[in-house]
């Protein structure tokens, strides 16, 4: 998603708002931010990986969840809707549309996002309790980078750019190919 425009309310206001409307909005601190919607590419990839962790996920505990449940990062007081995530502890929900932890995040990059995702807001995610896996899918390229939170708290880093690679969500067993993922997929040049 693409911040568009942003504006000032309290967190009960926008709460109070954002049940009621149907754009969805970021709120950190005070500022409300609009998200723009994805691209068809942005889309299909979050879709890819939703599908396959429902498939993976269908009958056990743990729960996958697009882009249409917001997660609250608490420490930070920050309102975000990742692409999807996995939550595997009833309490972490707060709301029928809202949780409060996650295992795993995963956000597609988009040019107007990226420096976001990869920056403040992956620091905020850091102080999620449950988190164990940040992923971050590129659009334009075949490139997917997993962050892993490690037994010590410190995020290890694994980068896939083959269509051979194979994302591993470990925390829930789950793996898809890169080339399963960016199946007619237009891609650019790719990175070195």
């Amino acid at each position: 998603m693409q911040a568009a425009e942003q504006y000032l309310l309290s967190e009960e206001e926008y709460l109070a708002a954002e049940r009621q409307q149907t754009e969805k909005h970021e709120w950190y601190q005070g500022e409300c931010f609009a998200m723009a919607g994805g691209t068809r590419w942005h889309n299909l990839l979050a879709s890819r990986i939703l599908a396959e962790l429902v498939r993976h996920l269908d009958g056990k505990k743990c729960t996958p969840c697009m882009a249409d449940l917001r997660l609250l990062i608490e420490a930070h007081g920050h309102y975000v809707y990742p692409d999807v995530m996995v939550i595997c502890n009833e309490a972490a929900y707060l709301a029928d549309d809202m949780a409060k932890d996650a295992e795993i995040i995963v956000e597609v990059l988009s040019a107007g996002t990226e420096s976001y995702d990869r920056g403040q807001k992956f620091l905020h995610y850091q102080s999620v309790p449950s988190l164990q896996e940040y992923v971050l899918v590129s659009q334009n390229v075949m490139q997917v980078e997993i962050y892993r939170r490690r037994q010590d708290g410190k995020w290890e880093y694994e980068r896939l750019m083959r269509p051979e690679d194979a994302l591993l969500f470990e925390t829930v067993g789950c793996a898809v190919t890169l080339e399963m993922l960016y199946r007619e997929i237009p891609l650019r040049t790719q990175l070195k």
